[in-house]
């Protein structure tokens, strides 16, 4: 059963593609909301059998998380929840992770990140021409949204500005990317209205 954020977002996380602000406190289940975004995603692909038929790491979801641990988390539930059941391939992208190649990185279907290592990781992708990479990538979630007023806010913020950049490049015009849905959470967003409208975009919900 959901409870009454989850039934509240329902429409917004399950049944459309709108992005979304999402402000609530601290328990009351903002990651059941990811999980309703990430199945809204892969809907697209199931065949009546219940198997995904899109092409591996061809819509990519990419989670972004403040810790390790953070990331570490939702990396054990996911595969668990996506992978096993649905055969989606979930890697860990963090200073303490293995090191993947290209070829991984192409073929993963959700990739979880903190800010730092992404914005590395994406930086390197424009630099050496990698935007295929980027051009897979439909669905940003980005959790504990609230760090962009801190420190470490100027890698998040990157990481989305060329991300939103990339996304209306005529080269990838084609692709995932270029309809990118960005859905982010906090328990705590003093300026909820104002990181809608010029972080993320028009529709915020609290």
């Amino acid at each position: 059963y959901f409870n009454s954020l989850q039934s509240e977002c329902f429409l917004g996380t399950f049944l459309s593609d709108i992005n979304m602000v999402i402000s609530a406190p601290t328990g009351s289940g903002k990651t059941v909301l990811f999980e309703l975004c990430i199945l809204r995603l892969l809907s697209r692909y199931l065949t009546p059998g219940g198997k995904l038929s899109l092409i591996r790491g061809g819509f990519k979801t990419i989670y972004i998380a403040p810790s390790k641990a953070l990331v570490q988390e939702k990396l054990r539930s996911w595969k668990h929840k996506f992978g096993q059941s649905l055969g989606v391939k979930c890697i860990e992208l963090t200073g303490d992770s293995e090191a993947y190649n290209a070829q991984d990185m192409q073929e993963t279907d959700i990739i979880l990140t903190t800010p730092e290592k992404f914005d590395s990781v994406s930086r390197r992708c424009v630099k050496n021409g990698g935007l295929g990479f980027f051009g897979d990538i439909a669905l940003l979630l980005i959790d504990e949204v609230h760090i962009l007023s801190e420190s470490r806010g100027a890698a998040l913020e990157a990481i989305t500005s060329r991300i939103k950049m990339l996304a209306h490049s005529p080269e990838l015009s084609s692709c995932p990317l270029a309809n990118i849905r960005f859905v982010a959470v906090s328990a705590t967003i003093p300026n909820i209205e104002d990181l809608g409208k010029n972080f993320l975009i028009p529709m915020t919900l609290s």
